[in-house]
């Protein structure tokens, strides 16, 4: 797996498996993002910040991308992509755990039957865990 972030000309950021699609002469043709969720950035209630107090701690919050879409795998033209970088380790960390841990629970013929998820969190009709926030203090 690369697990990347792009910045969209949306200004949409997405998390995804992204590989490239080149043509027979090596040109970059379009990206194929796999299990891709847009994250954003929860803005906490502006707060006057002084020397010695710490800042305010900011959540991560995921939501799938195209939601919409029966596919797991979307292809993106390449004019599309403003740029592409790696994820800081606390976001690629717990987007695996989510990517991993919903194939595990759909592969499972024994789980909640209640939409509930263990961790306190509710899976979606595709079986996906939702509980979308991390706490970023990096």
């Amino acid at each position: 797996m690369s697990i990347q972030l792009a910045l969209l000309k949306s200004g949409e950021e997405v998390i995804a498996d992204i590989k490239e699609f080149r043509n027979s002469d090596d040109q970059l043709v379009s990206y194929f993002f796999g299990n891709p969720y847009a994250i954003r950035i929860s803005h906490p209630e502006p707060q006057l910040l002084k020397e010695g107090t710490k800042p305010v701690k900011q959540e991560a919050i995921y939501y799938k991308w195209m939601s919409l879409s029966k596919d797991d795998n979307i292809i993106v033209d390449k004019d599309w992509i403003v740029c592409i970088t790696d994820p800081i380790d606390s976001i690629k960390q717990n987007y695996e755990d989510k990517i991993n841990g919903r194939h595990r629970r759909s592969e499972s013929t024994s789980g909640s039957t209640d939409g509930h998820d263990s961790r306190g969190g509710t899976s979606g009709a595709d079986g996906g865990f939702i509980n979308p926030n991390i706490v970023l203090d990096e």
